[in-house]
């Protein structure tokens, strides 16, 4: 498909086999990388036992916690590599070699010997591999997230830049399906000597599959004519730095509510619910995944809605929702049956739903073409690193500290709050030029 194809198709409100392909291509990576934290998440218990060897078994979990809050250290820097490239290379490439590195460093981490075999060895291959997730993560949300909004008609934005979410949502959803049916499957030496390892080798090939797509892509629209119109900026982040660091500082902030709900309520949720609240391993994945479901309903919902009204009275709202509903949905989950806990969960998740429905289009829509990708891969990579990453060993930590399972609603309502203050500080971008940053004639 040519430029001028795409251009063409970009005027129109149909999802053409094409758009897809390239929707589906673009957003495969962030499933991944998804599909692997998550699992990472939901196997901590055993990578506790296997790579992470103390006589405390809590200090095992934190261990294996901080490792995952550290791979998000470096994040920051796979953005300023990966964002320098996609501004001045173009996005197919730099997506290109993300997803590649991150299936490659997924699947090697199943071929990790335990403790017991290499000694501290062991996780510190797992440290080093996580890094090299980070690092490639660092790039791959908003580089995918500017391919797809770049490629969107002007009105539809919010729906197509929803489909970078759902991505999230199902790559979370395909690592607790796989680990429940693990779970279920196996015995609890099988699962611990071999099973867990499947799910991390199977990223390979699907990464292969990711990596075959995105070398078919074509150049995002906007990133095409940008280049055929003016010069691309010899430094995109510099020049992002010094012109746009207000834009990166609100979407740093308005990263946080919503980073922290999908960690601590989706990632973290499963071993919350299952070891904290003593919940049967799968009830606590069955309220996780039915709450996935009920999150990529409402982005879906609520993302076409703000392509009508705007999209600051979502991220408004959304903040006002997660701070008032996150204690009573708590008081909810602590019931301890699988619908209570369904119920608290989704009271929290309307609140992010509102908050992600407009995210890609927002982000994308502060920055100008030249430095989009630079300008995302600070903003959003310090948000997760600050507030979302950090999470599950935050909430270990001051549950442990407080001894009360009540302390992740105080968090998530610290992180609507200051989601909150972004939000009344952001302007409305709905209708504006990518390239201008300003509101197109109706004409």
């Amino acid at each position: 498909m040519t430029t001028q194809d795409i251009s063409s198709a970009s005027a129109t409100t149909v999802l053409t086999p094409e758009r897809r392909r390239a929707i589906i291509a673009a957003c495969i990576g962030n499933f991944l990388e998804w599909y692997e934290f998550a699992l990472y998440g939901y196997f901590a218990a055993i990578f506790a036992k296997l790579f992470f060897v103390d006589d405390d078994p809590a200090v095992s979990m934190m261990l294996t916690f901080l490792v995952f809050g550290i791979s998000f250290v470096v994040r920051p820097l796979g953005g300023v590599l990966f964002g320098h490239i996609g501004d001045r290379y173009g996005r197919k490439t730099t997506l290109s070699a993300i997803i590649l590195t991150i299936s490659v460093a997924t699947a090697l981490m199943a071929v990790v010997p335990s403790y017991a075999s290499i000694g501290i060895a062991a996780p510190l291959l797992i440290l080093l591999l996580r890094c090299l997730q980070g690092l490639s993560a660092g790039g791959e949300w908003m580089g995918a997230a500017a391919y797809v909004v770049e490629s969107a008609p002007s009105h539809r934005r919010a729906f197509y830049g929803s489909w970078q979410t759902i991505t999230i949502v199902l790559g979370l959803f395909t690592a607790t399906a796989t680990s429940l049916v693990l779970s279920v499957s196996l015995t609890g030496d099988q699962l611990e000597s071999w099973g867990w390892r499947i799910p991390f080798l199977a990223a390979l090939p699907l990464g292969m599959i990711g990596l075959y797509m995105r070398l078919k892509l074509e150049e995002s629209i906007e990133f095409e004519e940008m280049s055929q119109t003016e010069s691309r900026e010899k430094s995109p982040l510099r020049e992002a730095v010094r012109e746009n660091w207000r834009s990166i500082l609100l979407v740093c902030g308005l990263v946080c509510c919503p980073t922290m709900c999908t960690y601590v309520l989706l990632v973290f949720g499963p071993k919350f619910l299952a070891v904290d609240l003593g919940l049967g391993n799968s009830t606590a994945q069955t309220a996780v995944m039915v709450s996935m479901l009920l999150l990529v309903v409402l982005v879906v919902a609520f993302a076409r809605v703000c392509d009508r009204v705007g999209r600051r009275p979502f991220i408004l709202w959304g903040a006002v929702v997660v701070m008032v509903t996150a204690p009573i949905g708590f008081v909810l989950i602590h019931q301890g049956s699988l619908w209570t806990v369904l119920l608290g969960m989704m009271l929290i998740l309307v609140g992010d739903a509102m908050l992600l429905a407009p995210q890609p289009a927002l982000f994308s829509e502060l920055f100008p073409t030249s430095r989009r990708y630079s300008g995302l891969a600070i903003g959003y990579n310090l948000g997760v690193v600050l507030f979302g990453g950090a999470g599950p060993f935050i909430n270990t930590v001051l549950i442990s500290a407080t001894g009360t399972t009540y302390a992740p609603a105080m968090y998530l309502s610290a992180g609507a709050l200051i989601s909150l203050i972004c939000a009344l500080l952001v302007h409305e971008t709905l209708g504006v030029s990518l390239r201008t940053g300003k509101v197109e004639p109706t004409g």
